[in-house]
């Protein structure tokens, strides 16, 4: 449905070799898997395989190029070659297929999603990752874990891949990442996980916005903003296109305990706090169950408003979240995230850039060609489509393709 030139455009095999040399992956040696060969048979296999192997790489090779490659150089490539190339590689990109901001998207709060996804291995097979010790004796898992940002458009971003044992809590690997990654009219939304303090008064220090639920928090009530007639929840479940939120209760208050210093307590009256109360709609489990939302919004001068929006959106905000979600099952189901080609650091944080790349591929050509059939058929047809970039760019990078070529292929590839 899309031809070739587009890929062409989005992905010049020139580009991809010009990047091989900045970064400096390719010894002299590494004739038969340059990068740029790596490179593309791990966009070709996790096309055509939801659970690639180093073993279905070898076969696609030889399918692709009529040559042989053992698994295990894939492996021992994996294991050496610089993550920064196919770091260049999404950037480059996204900054092809990332939607153009307009001038009034800019001055308004800019949201972004965030959370963390682990996949687990034996300790005895794995050698990356956070250590996490089982109630088997002398058994334990290793931990890949990554934190994701989903942007306002749906497109997702690698924000870290932890390291240190400390990352095991949400509070350091997610926390500590959004105040790096923070600038002023930023609004975090993130899950309970991340509930200290400390942080989230940093992040106000910062200029950015957030909200979460509340977990662990000391609170101190304020004053009461609004309150529902209802203080029950609903007692049917919503309709098609009613509120999955029933808002019984908005309070201003403030972070920490009579029991705190008044120095203590004073750098907390320096942030806002809203606590939003109320039902929200459990759709795995069917029932109502309550929800208590904060956020540091400022209140707005009618006491209506969580700085732009309404209370009811900022409920609405953070059911969006939701997206995030459903991007960690995208990439587990269809990408091949969860399936761990390399056990080694350099390898998985190749695999992960990859898992972006394909990601943004996938999403850019399901609203270019407007496929409504679930992920499965917008890889088939994406694999489908790209197949001629593959053979094309393998020429190019000098490995000769077998398979024929249409003519118009070979004419445009110029």
């Amino acid at each position: 449905m899309i031809g070739y030139e587009t890929f062409h455009k989005l992905l010049p095999p020139a580009r991809l070799r010009a990047l091989a040399i900045t970064y400096k992956v390719d010894a002299c040696n590494q004739v038969r898997l340059p990068a740029v060969t790596v490179f593309i048979c791990l966009l070709h296999g996790l096309l055509h395989h939801p659970d690639l192997t180093q073993r279905l790489l070898e076969e696609a090779y030889e399918q692709q190029t009529g040559h042989s490659a053992d698994h295990s150089s894939f492996g021992k490539r994996l294991a050496k070659i610089s993550p920064k190339y196919f770091r260049a590689i999404y950037q480059h990109l996204r900054q092809q297929l990332a939607p153009t901001v307009s001038e009034a998207q800019q001055q308004r709060l800019r949201l972004r999603f965030v959370d963390a996804t682990i996949v687990s291995l034996s300790a005895k097979l794995l050698s990356f990752g956070l250590l996490q010790r089982t109630t088997r004796p002398g058994h334990s898992l290793r931990l890949v874990k990554s934190v994701f940002e989903l942007r306002e458009d749906g497109f997702p971003e690698l924000l870290h891949l932890c390291r240190t044992p400390s990352e095991k809590s949400d509070c350091v690997a997610l926390g500590d990442q959004m105040i790096q990654a923070s600038q002023p009219g930023d609004l975090w939304v993130f899950d309970a996980g991340c509930h200290d303090r400390h942080r989230l008064l940093s992040l106000h220090r910062l200029g950015a916005s957030w909200i979460t639920p509340h977990s662990q928090q000391a609170l101190r009530i304020r004053r009461t903003l609004f309150v529902s007639p209802t203080q029950s929840p609903p007692s049917q479940p919503p309709k098609t296109g009613e509120a999955t939120f029933v808002l019984e209760r908005v309070e201003s208050g403030v972070f920490g305990n009579a029991q705190e210093t008044p120095t203590e307590q004073a750098q907390w009256e320096r942030m806002p706090l809203l606590v939003l109360r109320g039902w929200r709609f459990d759709t795995r489990r069917k029932v109502w169950a309550l929800l208590e939302i904060l956020t540091n919004l400022p209140l707005s001068q009618d006491e209506q408003q969580a700085g732009p929006f309404r209370f009811l959106e900022v409920a609405q905000i953070y059911r969006d979240r939701w997206g995030i979600e459903s991007f960690f099952k995208l990439v587990k189901q269809y990408v091949s995230f969860d399936h761990l080609i390399s056990r080694c650091e350099k390898g998985i944080e190749v695999m992960l850039y990859m898992t972006l790349i394909l990601t943004w591929l996938l999403m850019w050509y399901q609203r270019k060609t407007g496929i409504d059939r679930g992920w499965r058929s917008v890889q088939s047809w994406l694999a489908h489509d790209v197949e001629s970039w593959v053979q094309i760019a393998l020429r190019k990078a000098k490995v000769m393709p077998v398979k024929p070529l249409p003519k118009d292929a070979y004419a445009n590839s110029t």
